[in-house]
């Protein structure tokens, strides 16, 4: 037997197990019946077999025996003979079928409920749900990366080019690309809340069990059962969970009171979870997205710090190997002076006019100079090597080559404003901005806290449909069900029965709720917020000892560089007057007014002034350096651009 339910009435189709004769037959669907209706019934007083009534309320009506009754009851239409027509061997009547709009209206339900959850899926903004292909790459620098040239032993090199390949080389920056990229992955897997989830779920039981009353209907309960369950899954971002829910049973068993066998059940439901308080609005539910961009956001001010940080390296380790190769040139200039000093103390102690002890003298000085020469090579290695492993130079020709700077460190003044010096550290600094990031952090993590501390009360919706189907078993009159070998027959029916049932909405039912839970001391909730608050006013703290720090940094190294190009001047003042104090000993000397003990003397104040100025002169480079950093523009100087490769709206919750 098969049901169908149309606007205006219920529709069956019955066999009549005697006669094999299939009837239609039709009852208004005024007549609401009640849950399941198994009842033999009569019509004009022949047995013509079970009605099968299904719906969502939970009474049941039974109908008297068949043998009791004269006439059909009064909600059921008897078939009339003109009304019966033969298929198949089978005598079969034809009610009317409903219009086209008719039989689509209740499907019309089904696909309301299916365009609701495609609408709450796309709710989801799809800066979540799309999937960015900017993780290749993160930065890269605008300026080409050289490769080192090995000439005659030597690597001329110029500062620009020497940034450029640590950039392109320095193992410290590589490590940081990957925490850069890491951390996009992380925004990434912070999102996977938002991914739809299917979950299919396959059982299969059987069991058997002693009967413990007649009333099981077998001695021995055997009983098979399959269960197919598949859901989806969607987490909104009101923190609202959709779910839709397709429930397939099959049943078999022996009972003999199980008058439908086997059984199919199908259910759909629809369902709707949404938190009001505790968890509510985007903010709470996207609270690791945000974690998670912000953390991204502060990889890459890292990375631009990192690349600062390696610029600074680079350009002081710079000009220290020309500050050692400018102080080797003194050095020897100097021991070249004292040669010469030797020389001419040798010719007059050959002509006796000068004793043997001016000799030993410029001797001695002579040895104090190739001292000098030989601390200011060892000087050079040691600056080459600390620049070679900032330019991340591997073993081999390049290494052992010497580097030779080719950028002059003579440059022009800077104009330094103190107070516009202040206002852009304050802008451009890159730690005030990962310290500002990082209060984003704690204030996120304040609001979250603070909403946990809330009671969790959950409204929760169910809207659904179901179905029936399966062989139905009918006795023959008077045949008790407690006779295993009692006649019967059986009306045909299957899943697709349940399946029609769902597709045209017979039978359907909803579920309204509010759940409430909540810890009445809530203590851990309530440290967690006094935890939140305390980390915020920490950060607030750290914010302004930074700012206050980087103030002062910037008071510095203005006036470090103020300082360094008046050691400039002083310098040069000082070296030229050495210079002529030593022509003028040199004269002395010659007219023998003067000692070689006094000569050379002369000479090393000329060689530490010439040593001053060389000092001076890359000081001043440092100190320019170290400005730039203090107000956050080393990029800029060094017409640096770093390009995030990263499409912004990935970083956004």
């Amino acid at each position: 037997m098969s049901w169908r339910k149309s606007e205006f009435y219920w529709q069956a189709s019955i066999w009549h197990f005697e006669t094999d004769t299939k009837y239609q037959l039709q009852i208004p669907a005024t007549e609401n019946r009640q849950a399941l209706l198994l009842a033999p019934f009569t019509c004009n007083t022949n047995f013509l077999g079970t009605a099968v009534v299904t719906s969502s309320a939970s009474q049941t009506m039974r109908l008297k025996n068949a043998t009791q009754l004269t006439e059909a009851p009064s909600f059921m239409s008897c078939p009339t003979s003109s009304d019966r027509s033969f298929s198949s061997g089978r005598r079969l009547s034809r009610t009317s079928e409903p219009s086209p709009s008719q039989q689509w209206r209740p499907r019309t339900r089904v696909i309301l409920l299916a365009l609701a959850f495609a609408i709450m899926v796309a709710s989801i903004p799809s800066s979540v749900l799309a999937q960015t292909n900017s993780f290749n790459s993160s930065w890269r620098s605008v300026q080409p990366e050289d490769s080192l040239v090995v000439r005659n032993g030597e690597v001329r090199l110029e500062l620009r080019d020497a940034v450029s390949i640590a950039l392109a080389r320095n193992l410290g920056l590589r490590i940081q690309r990957y925490d850069r990229a890491m951390s996009l992955f992380s925004v990434e897997q912070r999102r996977s809340i938002y991914d739809l989830v299917g979950t299919a779920s396959l059982n299969f039981s059987d069991e058997t069990s002693p009967s413990a009353s007649q009333l099981d209907g077998a001695s021995v309960q055997q009983s098979e059962t399959k269960f197919l369950s598949l859901r989806l899954d969607q987490l909104i971002r009101t923190g609202a969970t959709a779910t839709l829910d397709w429930r397939n049973v099959r049943s078999k068993t022996n009972s003999l009171f199980s008058q439908i066998n086997p059984l199919f059940r199908v259910d759909f439901d629809v369902l709707f979870s949404q938190p009001l308080l505790q968890g509510f609005g985007k903010d709470n539910v996207e609270r690791d997205i945000r974690v998670a961009a912000l953390d991204a956001a502060i990889s890459m001010e890292n990375l631009e710090l990192q690349v600062v940080n390696t610029i600074v390296d680079v350009e002081a380790a710079y000009w220290s190997v020309v500050e050692a190769r400018e102080q080797l040139t003194v050095a020897r200039e100097s021991l070249k002076l004292t040669e010469q000093l030797h020389e001419q103390n040798r010719i007059q102690v050959e002509v006796g006019t000068k004793a043997p002890l001016e000799l030993i003298q410029s001797e001695a000085g002579i040895a104090t100079r190739q001292e000098d020469i030989i601390r200011n090579e060892a000087a050079v290695e040691d600056a080459g090597d600390v620049l070679r492993q900032l330019l991340n130079i591997e073993d081999g020709e390049a290494w052992l080559a010497s580097i030779v700077p080719t950028t002059p460190p003579q440059t022009e003044r800077i104009e330094i404003d103190l107070d516009s010096s202040l206002v852009t550290a304050q802008s451009d600094r890159r730690e005030l901005r990962t310290q500002q990031l990082g209060l984003d952090k704690l204030e996120i993590d304040a609001k979250f806290f603070h909403n946990l501390t809330k009671p969790d009360l959950t409204f929760d919706l169910r809207y659904g449909f179901n179905g029936l189907g399966g062989d139905i078993l009918v006795l023959a009159p008077g045949a008790s069900p407690f006779d295993p070998g009692a006649p019967t027959s059986i009306i045909p029916g299957g899943y697709g029965d349940a399946l029609g049932q769902i597709a045209d909405t017979d039978f359907s039912g909803w579920s309204v709720g509010f759940n409430l839970r909540y810890p009445i001391q809530n203590r851990g909730a309530k440290a967690n917020r006094v935890i939140a608050d305390l980390n915020l006013e920490r950060g607030r703290l750290v914010m302004t000892e930074t700012t206050l720090g980087i103030r002062t940094e910037v008071r510095r190294t203005a006036r470090a560089v103020l300082t360094a190009a008046q050691q400039i001047d002083s310098a040069g003042a000082s070296r030229r007057l050495e210079e002529k104090n030593v022509e003028a000993q040199q004269k002395r000397y010659e007219n023998g007014l003067a000692t070689s003990f006094e000569v050379l003397e002369i000479q090393e104040q000329l060689s530490n002034a010439r040593s001053r100025e060389v000092s001076a002169v890359t000081n001043y480079r440092r100190a320019v350096t170290l400005y730039h950093r203090a107000i956050g523009r080393v990029l800029e100087e060094n017409g640096i651009e770093l390009k995030d490769e990263t499409d912004p709206d990935a970083l956004r919750p």
